[in-house]
């Protein structure tokens, strides 16, 4: 999906009318999930499996402002209900709009709220993405969005296919798309920041080898100061390391990219050594 693409897709009808709702009603908010992973992609004219979802993680204090966005979305632009999942609103050309809600709102790092269907999320690492996991981007179509980086992707990727591994299937095949693109689209960054993985010791290294740890450090340096989170991820990284190809989250790394089974668990290897 290129910059040219978002701008004469669907989604600028969904950009529009969200931005109106979070401006007017005064709530900040960044980009996740595959939306975010297509926006950085785009930028380098790479491409990926497109998608037509957009989710957003908003912070929020309360229920009532969570209800208020929804509220004036549907009321003010056609969106309406997702059946089954209070997180959804199906927008007016019949999309699907993951409305996300972090911050004071959680208890636990998760969040309730009242209905039935699915009313219970869990939020892990969406405030640590918001305080220092965001990039400024300013897109094609005009709208000025704060989107999650691709490590911070990676991050709630990994997480939130810990939560619901039976459902998630996609995680792990874009956790592997952007271990392999990540070099490409984060060079000028890795070269400024990171240039000690081009000493001679590692000489030898590959660029696939070298994005994995640059993600690993960038990881750690959002999420460094909750040890738990940290120690959540080193978790979930040595379980799927030690089950290789019975990993279905390997498995799918690999239906994604050109990666072995042994060079999936490499690279998930380096991520796990830079935290």
């Amino acid at each position: 999906m290129t910059l040219y693409s978002l701008q004469r897709s669907e989604l600028k009808e969904v950009f529009d009318a969200v931005e109106d709702a979070f401006s007017n009603l005064g709530t900040d908010y960044y980009v996740i999930g595959a939306l975010a992973r297509d926006i950085w992609y785009s930028k380098e004219n790479k491409l990926s499996r497109a998608t037509r979802d957009a989710d957003f993680a908003i912070l929020v204090g309360t229920e009532t402002q969570f209800e208020e966005i929804k509220e004036y979305l549907k009321a003010k632009k056609g969106f309406q209900d997702s059946k089954g999942n209070r997180y959804v609103l199906i927008s007016p050309n019949g999309q699907q709009v993951d409305i996300l809600p972090f911050g004071a709102i959680e208890i636990d790092e998760k969040v309730q709220i009242s209905g039935t269907g699915l009313t219970s999320i869990s939020v892990n690492g969406f405030s640590e993405v918001y305080n220092t996991g965001t990039a400024e981007v300013q897109l094609d179509t005009g709208h000025h969005f704060k989107v999650a980086s691709l490590h911070s992707i990676v991050l709630l990727k990994l997480i939130a296919y810990d939560d619901r591994p039976e459902q998630r299937a996609k995680d792990g095949r874009d956790v592997g798309s952007i271990i392999e693109h990540y070099f490409d689209l984060q060079a000028e960054h890795i070269y400024e920041h990171h240039s000690d993985l081009f000493t001679d010791t590692e000489k030898d290294i590959e660029l696939h080898d070298i994005a994995a740890t640059v993600i690993g450090r960038e990881i750690k340096m959002t999420i460094g100061v909750n040890s738990a989170l940290v120690q959540r991820v080193r978790t979930i990284l040595e379980r799927e390391i030690k089950l290789a190809e019975k990993s279905s989250f390997i498995i799918n790394m690999i239906a994604e990219t050109k990666m072995s089974v042994e060079d999936a668990a490499k690279r998930l290897e380096k991520i796990l050594q830079a935290l």
